[in-house]
């Protein structure tokens, strides 16, 4: 079960010098290519992908994901995917989601994230 107080002040941390939408994305970009540990495999609809870059959409407030399978490459919203719960990519994906008013996919705290660093 995703801990829905540390996922918030995941959020807090992360936006904690956003002054609107468009930085808080910006946040949440820098620290999906930071820590999810790009490439990263993750599911669409239960298929496998592997999700090789984050980027922002046009419009600035919104994330996407470049996803591969097999030869085909295709751009897709970052909400639509979800990771293997025990990894650092479905842990931060789990606070975006939270951040954005959506249901967190299961996530777990990854062991290298110290609670006191929440």
């Amino acid at each position: 079960m995703t801990d829905l107080h540390a996922l918030d002040r995941l959020v807090a941390v992360m936006t904690v010098d956003a002054y609107d939408v468009d930085e808080q994305i910006m946040a949440f970009h820098a620290v999906f290519e930071d820590e999810a540990g790009l490439p990263v495999s993750a599911t669409v609809v239960g298929v496998p992908v592997l999700v090789t870059d984050v980027g922002i959409r046009a419009n600035g407030i919104e994330l996407t994901a470049h996803c591969r399978r097999e030869e085909v490459g295709q751009e897709i919203s970052l909400t639509d995917l979800v990771f293997p719960p025990d990894t650092q990519a479905a842990w931060v994906h789990a606070a975006y989601r939270r951040c954005l008013g959506l249901a967190p996919f299961p996530a777990a705290i990854p062991e290298a994230w110290q609670p006191d660093m929440l």
